[in-house]
């Protein structure tokens, strides 16, 4: 198709405000009357509260009140309401709010936190999710299993599994009697965070009116709304939330994070409101981490290269609460067949209570933890069978006619991952390796990819449009821009669908549950594609009230009515036409008679026929929509260091239509990059006490623009019949295959099997020098 605006470069709608530091964000914020809160953590990541004195507190400058948990009776959560917004009568995790000062700065609450005093009788701590799972292992959460939760969910009472995700495809055992060939393996992807340049926050105001205001930095004010809102006994109307602009997400801000315990604490001091910003410290431990998953998987094939059986087991290390993460789980759990078509499935997920900061949603959500086993594993099968990684990869890519580990059929519209997988090949694997020399192995490392969005019930995007008296038109979505480019992709999406210039588009910068459309979450790389999809219905429908008051003016049928952005016309005869000018708001005729409607219109959009698993066989429609990748990769590794440089990365995504290429392009080369520092640098150190070892960028090392490689960023565009214009998520797909592209291409340097990240430059040059004593 051709197309007028997409597929163009334009500029962004936020950058202006945003480079010459005019953006407000939250901590740009103040409110007249303001108090501000600190937080107490406690010293035990897990431990019953024996007492909390905080008298001496109190007495400090400033100090206006004291908080803490006792006799709190709020729970909550969306899938496990398992959360609580301050520490009751025990701590579970090193970051957990035990107590808050309110104080007239924050300077003020900081200080008076050193003066309360609290005694705690220390609990038996678990990191890990298989430590957690043994039998006679202690309970971090006695209810476990009474919890209200989602009905799909299956807690394991008497035990720490907070949920037990079991998917069924074929017969499995009999999938593996077929199988020639068989090979076996366990893969960590430890903890990490999304470590965003702005930290969480949020401002919290009991009015005396009786109606709650907040602000944060999440993507989900309506989640907020609808939870403070039951909290607190009130009509959802009496909440209000706001939105600023968002300084970077890459998932930990979706849900709810630190809102709750902001509003516990402001709920003490009515008609003041309250500010709490995490320091750096906090948002490593008190926010939300990701990861935190060990797959263990089993995959079979035929000596011909066909793979018939896969056995999958997730050990997901989920926090100390469960409402954030038990969809991860099982994202990880039926994801973890990759792009392939398997015939026989046994996937397990066992989310598992541990005394670490919650894990919640990060750049992937579950697809590159358990792909990392999957990709590693088809390399593995390769080498034991003699055969080309592409070639066995080809033998088995989902496509056209394929069924995937959920049930559900593919069509030609899903994609043509083979397309995606010539361009990188094409790209990086064309040459001749350098051969291995007196400083450095050389090594290239292949992964093919997929991934489904990340759905839910009512997870729909609202859009109103509104067509000006001089043909502008201002949009209001409830999307959250955290500098994806969201707003760009909604100025073209309506460009297109209105037919006129994205120059006469305003589109929203701020979201206001009072005032803008609903919004479920903007997660799951579903704003394109849903948010799309919404613009277009409502730009229909704004087309259609102006052909309706054309049609009165012209004195004919609708039918006859074309439109081009400009005019309203008879298709029979363009000279008979109507300025959309003097439609926008109804027609006027000469004495001021007014006739029509305004040219303004609301519409949503969701991903159809998206449902939850099926409780007997772990089935379901929840995937609906799918985008297929490649990536490759080019490394050296320096024998001296045992540091990886990568030199070349390859990446190829079947994104549907390209709606803005310098944007898109920017979100591969960033999610490679965030990616490539989960797999060399990041991780979150966590001992055997629960403490967080590196809360600060000092020692928690992400890359910067020196450690960029050289990148090949390629697209295929075969149109999703779900998307606007055809086009298909992106967002969070750049991350998933890079871990397992330097894997393998560190294999293919120097023969020696990683299973877990980051490969440090410590730990490569250990690892050589293990493999130099085997050979000596």
């Amino acid at each position: 198709m051709e197309f007028k605006y997409i597929g163009k470069n334009i500029s962004r709608p936020d950058a202006v405000p945003k480079v010459t530091g005019r953006a407000v964000y939250l901590d740009d914020l103040r409110l007249p009357d303001m108090l501000h809160a600190a937080i107490l953590r406690p010293e035990y990541a897990h431990a019953k509260i024996l007492s909390i004195e905080t008298a001496e507190a109190e007495a400090c400058q400033g100090v206006v009140k004291v908080v803490t948990g006792a006799g709190c009776t709020i729970r909550y959560g969306d899938n496990i309401k398992d959360l609580t917004p301050m520490a009751v009568e025990k701590v579970r995790y090193i970051g957990e709010p035990v107590a808050a000062v309110i104080a007239d700065t924050p300077q003020h609450a900081r200080a008076a936190l050193a003066k309360l005093k609290v005694e705690y009788e220390p609990l038996t701590v678990y990191t890990d999710a298989r430590d957690a799972m043994e039998d006679g292992a202690l309970l971090i959460h006695q209810q476990n299993g009474d919890y209200w939760h989602l009905p799909t969910l299956e807690p394991v009472p008497g035990t720490n599994i907070a949920d037990y995700y079991h998917l069924r495809k074929g017969d499995v055992e009999a999938g593996f009697a077929q199988a020639d060939v068989v090979v076996e393996g366990e893969f960590l992807y430890p903890f990490g965070s999304s470590a965003a340049l702005e930290t969480h926050g949020a401002i919290v105001w009991f009015k005396r009116d009786q109606t709650i205001e907040a602000w944060s930095s999440s993507i989900c004010p309506f989640i907020i709304r609808e939870d403070l809102a039951h909290a607190y006994g009130l009509p959802v109307a009496d909440v209000r939330v706001h939105i600023p602009e968002i300084g970077g997400c890459f998932g930990y801000k979706s849900d709810i994070t630190v809102e709750q315990t902001v509003a516990y604490i402001a709920s003490f001091v009515p008609g003041h409101p309250v500010k709490w910003v995490a320091s750096r410290r906090e948002d490593f431990t008190s926010t939300l981490i990701g990861h935190g998953i060990r797959t263990h998987m089993k995959l079979g094939a035929t000596q011909e290269g066909k793979f018939v059986a896969l056995k999958t087991t997730i050990y997901h290390s989920t926090g100390a609460y469960a409402d954030t993460g038990v969809n991860i789980t099982i994202g990880a759990t039926h994801n973890s067949t990759g792009p392939y078509e398997i015939p026989h499935c046994d996937l397990e997920g066992y989310c598992v209570y541990t005394n670490t900061p919650p894990v919640g949603a990060y750049r992937g959500y579950g697809h590159q933890e358990s792909q990392l086993a999957t990709e590693r594993l088809v390399d593995m099968l390769a080498r034991k069978l003699g055969m080309s990684p592409f070639e066995l990869r080809e033998k088995n890519y989902l496509g056209a006619g394929s069924v995937t580990a959920l049930g559900e059929r593919l069509w030609k519209t899903n994609g043509d991952i083979r397309q995606c997988v010539a361009q990188v090949r094409d790209a990086l694997f064309s040459t001749e390796l350098l051969p291995e020399d007196e400083d450095h192995y050389y090594g290239r490392g292949f992964a093919a990819l997929m991934k489904s969005p990340k759905g839910a019930p009512f997870s729909t995007k609202g859009c109103y449009l509104k067509m000006n008296v001089d043909g502008s038109v201002s949009i209001n979505m409830g999307g959250v821009e955290v500098g994806q480019g969201l707003r760009t992709v909604v100025k073209q999406v309506t460009a297109e669908a209105l037919q006129i210039p994205p120059a006469k588009i305003r589109v929203y910068s701020e979201i206001d549950t009072q005032f803008s459309p609903y919004e479920w979450q903007t997660i799951g790389s579903m704003f394109t594609m849903q948010g799309g999809r919404a613009i277009i219905r409502a730009a229909d429908k704004i087309i259609a009230t102006l052909k309706k008051t054309a049609a009165q003016v012209l004195r004919c049928d609708e039918d006859f009515l074309e439109y081009d952005g400009e005019y309203v016309f008879l298709r029979s005869d363009p000279g008979v036409r109507v300025p959309i000018t003097q439609l926008a708001r109804g027609y006027m005729y000469a004495n001021g008679m007014t006739i029509g409607e305004l040219a303004q219109a609301t519409a949503d959009a969701r991903l159809p026929r998206y449902s939850g698993p099926d409780m007997e066989t772990g089935q379901g429609n929840m995937g609906v929509t799918y985008t297929f990748g490649a990536q490759g990769c080019q490394l050296r590794i320096s024998k001296r260091t045992g540091k990886i440089f990568i030199e070349h990365f390859a990446s190829s995504f079947d994104v549907g239509q390209v709606i803005n290429p310098q944007q898109i392009r920017g979100q591969v080369v960033g999610g490679v990059l965030m990616a490539i520092g989960a797999t060399l640098y990041e991780q979150l150190e966590i001992d055997a006490e629960g403490r967080v070892l590196n809360p600060h960028f000092f020692q928690y090392h992400i890359p910067t623009l020196k450690e960029a490689p050289r990148q090949t960023v390629e697209f295929v565009e075969t149109p999703s019949a779900i998307g606007p214009f055809g086009a298909r998520a992106l967002g969070e797909h750049p991350v998933i295959g890079v871990a397992p592209a330097i894997l393998n291409a560190i294999y293919d340097a120097v023969g020696i099997e990683f299973h877990e990240i980051p490969i440090t430059p410590q730990k490569m040059k250990a690892a050589l020098a293990a493999k130099e004593e085997q050979v000596q």
